[in-house]
């Protein structure tokens, strides 16, 4: 009896702490991991910043929180605006993004701010 119950309770404490995931924030090395292409939109969504990220981790990624920051002429942020990019970011591959902001701005920068990871992948490089 003594062995079935050390066994549920193991199991218990095996199936809850499988489900248990915190979002990853990047560290300081993450401008190196994530790379933008981006432009401001301006179109039936209204105005916006639209492009891709480009994951450079290892593993597939998904949840992806990004600030676009709108930067004026002396390189001083003016506004900022959070969203999403849309659906998973395989490893070595891109994600698109769309984020409305309240007003244009010289030039735009864009970082992530959380993410969740799924799997680990091997990343897949295209030839330049």
């Amino acid at each position: 009896m003594k062995k079935m119950l050390l066994l549920f309770a193991m199991t218990i404490t095996t199936i809850a702490g499988a489900g248990v995931a915190r979002a990853q924030t990047p560290t300081a090395d993450a401008p190196t991991l994530f790379r933008f292409e981006l432009a401001q939109a301006d179109g039936p969504r209204g105005l916006g910043v639209a492009g891709y990220v480009y994951n450079g981790l290892p593993w597939r990624i998904t949840n992806v929180r990004l600030r676009v920051d709108g930067v004026d002429a002396n390189g001083t942020v003016t506004a900022s605006a959070s969203g999403w990019v849309v659906g998973d970011v395989k490893a070595g591959d891109r994600g698109y993004f769309y984020v409305p902001v309240s007003s244009p701005a010289t030039t735009y920068r864009a970082t992530v701010q959380s993410f969740d990871k799924v799997a680990v992948e091997a990343p897949r490089f295209e030839a330049p």
